[in-house]
């Protein structure tokens, strides 16, 4: 997804790399790098000398989103505990396991989730296979962490949910705005405040290919793949404001029909007099990455979140202004919940309402409809 360093100029390289060391400081910049170029460059500088830890983390799933972030900040945090990696793909299976020195790289899923030391899988593989792959480590009652989205069909999710009600080990999703600085920090000022809420979230998304696998039919399409992640948003910040409503109204405005899940925006109202609306495009690749704008107003609260670099609150007469030396998506804390505290990991029930809205409107994309009426209790757990 999104853009092919290795095929650009040295001096558009040296630009995006420089750039990057700016939003995200260098160390990172330095291994998207190594990511995109599928070479273990850098590594002994970005992590430094490997100590013998015990290992009992296992990846399924090496591409740029297990190099760049997952694997990078599980070391960040503890080392190198990593025990076996899969993917289908040999050459980023073996560039993921060397850059991290990982204690073995598995032959497949059966025998990396049948490892007798394995203690957390995290599975970073296509979407398809999200559940298929948690659903063999609840067997065994091993902790998963899903990256989003858990599940792409009702059937997926259906059995998702019994496994998880079956199971002794922990579950975490790997949705990441929640836990990111300048969203801990709008819900402080709405909290319990039972106040409706009108949201409006901007994103500038990768362009993607004709052929990119996320436009295969099974995958789920870009509203598993992208969408979800603002109407996870959305249910948190309801969640932590003291009421998820339970009917929504949902309207969905395509530009191109025989694209439709591109360049849309889909509208929520609900029984609490909640407005939101979500504009996805995606006309030219970001230099930058993906760039998001969100605006939200709860009671006396006015909040804008500026690509989670930069936020502005105002409450009456009080204004907060905060910058963030490196942009902050909440991935680094996301990406660690299966080592948190109970008290410092959401609500799981909200996951699960953001999936099932999700695949509401998933299934509205995929047969273009426009407007739809949609009714479930939310429950926390």
């Amino acid at each position: 997804m999104g853009y092919d360093l290795e095929k650009k100029p040295f001096a558009i390289k040296l630009k995006k790399l420089f750039r990057f060391s700016e939003i995200y400081g260098l160390k990172r910049a330095l291994v998207k790098a190594a990511g995109r170029l599928q070479k273990p460059v850098f590594r002994h500088f970005v992590l430094g000398v490997f100590l013998p830890r015990k290992r009992y983390v296992s990846v399924i799933g090496c591409g740029q989103f297990s190099f760049s972030t997952v694997c990078y900040f599980i070391y960040r945090e503890h080392g190198n505990i990593f025990l076996n990696s899969y993917d289908i793909d040999p050459k980023r299976q073996d560039n993921l396991s060397k850059f991290y020195n990982f204690k073995e790289q598995a032959k497949d899923a059966k025998s990396l989730i049948g490892n007798a030391d394995l203690k957390v899988l995290y599975v970073v593989s296509n979407h398809a296979s999200h559940t298929q792959y948690a659903l063999e480590a609840l067997k065994k009652n091993i902790d998963v962490y899903i990256e989003k989205p858990i599940s792409i069909s009702w059937e997926q999710f259906a059995q998702l949910k019994e496994a998880k009600s079956k199971s002794t080990s922990k579950v975490y999703a790997g949705y990441n705005r929640p836990y990111a600085k300048a969203t801990r920090k709008v819900v402080s000022y709405i909290a319990d405040s039972k106040k409706p809420l009108s949201l409006n979230c901007f994103i500038s998304g990768h362009l993607l290919d004709a052929d990119h696998w996320y436009r295969n039919p099974e995958e789920g399409s870009r509203i598993c793949g992208n969408l979800g992640h603002w109407l996870d948003l959305m249910v948190h910040l309801m969640h932590r404001r003291g009421h998820v409503p339970a009917k929504y109204k949902v309207l969905v405005a395509y530009s191109d029909i025989n694209e439709p899940d591109d360049n849309i925006i889909i509208t929520l109202t609900t029984e609490y007099n909640d407005l939101v609306s979500i504009n996805i495009t995606s006309r030219t690749e970001p230099f930058e990455g993906i760039n998001e704008t969100i605006n939200l107003q709860c009671g006396n609260v006015i909040a804008k979140i500026d690509d989670f670099r930069r936020l502005s609150i105002w409450q009456n007469e009080k204004h907060l202004l905060e910058e963030y030396n490196h942009k902050d998506v909440g991935h680094q804390t996301a990406v660690n919940q299966p080592f948190l505290a109970q008290d410092k990991i959401r609500d799981w029930s909200e996951v699960e309402f953001s999936t099932t809205l999700m695949l509401h409107i998933a299934d509205m994309v995929k047969n273009k409809t426009q407007i739809s009426e949609f009714e479930l209790t939310f429950t926390p757990q």
